[in-house]
């Protein structure tokens, strides 16, 4: 299972984060689920949520990411 780590900010009030993990799926077993900041998004869909934000019906903004592991 591939995890991702996010960077971006806030839509309603701008304030940014960074290092909060994403992964495609909520059938992971290996990582505590306290550490996974928001499940459903796969690469795809973060490069498409970069590229477009105006098209993603999330609560922010994701401006850059990285691959974290592949379990």
């Amino acid at each position: 299972m591939e995890l991702f780590e996010i960077s971006g900010f806030w839509n309603d009030v701008k304030t940014e984060f960074e290092g909060y993990i994403v992964s495609p799926s909520d059938e992971i077993d290996e990582v505590n689920d306290d550490d996974i900041f928001f499940y459903g998004l796969s690469e795809e869909d973060i490069k498409e949520a970069i590229r477009h934000p105006e098209r993603t019906c999330l609560e922010f903004t994701i401006t850059s990411y990285s691959k974290l592991e592949t379990i």
